[in-house]
């Protein structure tokens, strides 16, 4: 059953249609069960379709992103790996702003928030 989006939702996912999104989240939960298995699916998914580097805005600053990391200290997080101006940054994925054009595979990390926000 789709999950209602938030009306007030104002990043990139808020563009997206609602239905690509459901489906991508249903390919990546096939047979999880429960916030783990979840966890893990998606982040797998994400690991295998997302193809980076793409360009993003974090903070109203424009960023490479280049790569994502499976976090140690929030357990149904996700961090992206950013680059600005030769440094490399982690930052939480909810945090991040994808510009156009999408990369391959941003559903699934579109899917991935929309899992994350009913936690």
């Amino acid at each position: 059953m789709p999950r209602k989006r938030r009306a007030d939702s104002s990043n990139w996912t808020a563009k997206l249609d609602e239905q690509q999104v459901q489906e991508a989240l249903d390919d990546a939960l096939v047979d999880a069960y429960g916030d783990y298995e979840q966890h893990s699916g998606l982040l797998t998914m994400i690991e295998e379709q997302l193809r980076f580097p793409f360009q993003a805005r974090v903070l109203g600053d424009v960023v490479t992103v280049v790569g994502m990391e499976w976090p140690e200290d929030d357990e149904f997080g996700l961090n992206l790996v950013c680059e600005r101006s030769g440094q490399r940054h982690r930052i939480e994925a909810r945090s991040v702003d994808l510009l156009p054009p999408l990369p391959d595979g941003h559903l699934y990390l579109a899917a991935y928030l929309e899992w994350k926000r009913y936690l």
